[in-house]
C-alpha cells in the first residue's frame, strides 16, 4: 500500500478484524522477547507488540521510508524506546542470521513479488525454534493470500505449520523455524 493510504490503516474499525491486543496474544511474546515487523506500515501494530517486550526489541522493516517515519512518530508519541526502525526489504533483511526470537507479518506477504525468497530469509533471521506469524487472509484486502497457499509456501521454506487462528474476518498461522 503506498504510504498516501496509510490513514486507512489506522481505522479503529480494523480491531474488528485484527485487534493489537488479538495479537500481540496469538505471538505468545515473552518481557525479553527479539521480535521483526516486516511491513508495519503506520505502526497499528507496534505499539501494542513493542510494550508485550519491556525488556525485549522489536525492530520494524518497511521498504517505504515514509511509512517507517509514521511508526516512528506513533512510537515516539507512546514513549516506547525499546524499537528500531530500519528501511529495507523483505528478501534481504538487515539482520543477522538466528537473531529474531518472533516474526510477523500482517496482510505483507501478497503484497511481496519474491514471497519464496522472503519466506528463506524470514528462516534465516529466525533463531531454530523461532516462531512466523502470518496474517494473511483478512476481510478487504485485496492482495490477501489463501490459507492453503500460505502454508504450502511455508512449509516449501522449511518452516513447520503450528497453530491456525481462523475467524470470520482474518485468518493467523503460525509456524516454527
Amino acid at each position: 500500500m503506498p504510504a498516501t493510504e496509510a490513514a486507512h490503516l489506522l481505522n479503529p474499525i480494523r480491531s474488528l478484524i485484527l485487534s493489537p491486543g488479538r495479537l500481540v496474544k496469538r505471538l505468545g511474546l515473552r518481557p525479553d522477547s527479539q521480535v521483526l515487523e516486516i511491513g508495519p506500515g503506520p505502526g497499528y501494530y507496534s505499539v501494542a507488540v513493542a510494550k508485550a517486550v519491556p525488556r525485549g526489541r522489536l525492530t520494524l522493516v518497511d521498504i517505504q521510508p515514509e511509512m517507517l517515519a509514521m511508526a516512528k512518530e506513533r512510537v515516539q508519541r507512546a514513549g516506547l524506546t525499546n524499537v528500531e526502525f530500519l528501511q529495507g526489504d523483505a528478501v534481504s533483511l538487515p539482520l543477522t542470521a538466528g537473531s529474531v526470537d518472533v516474526v510477523f507479518l500482517v496482510a505483507v506477504l501478497g503484497e511481496v513479488p519474491a514471497q519464496a525468497d522472503a519466506l528463506s530469509e524470514i528462516r534465516r533471521v529466525l533463531r531454530p525454534g523461532g516462531m512466523l506469524s502470518l496474517t494473511e487472509r483478512m476481510t478487504f484486502v485485496p492482495h490477501s493470500l489463501p490459507s492453503p497457499d500460505v502454508i504450502r509456501m511455508a512449509t516449501a521454506a522449511g518452516f513447520e505449520h503450528t497453530t491456525s487462528h481462523e475467524g470470520p474476518l482474518s485468518s493467523t498461522l503460525d509456524f516454527r523455524a
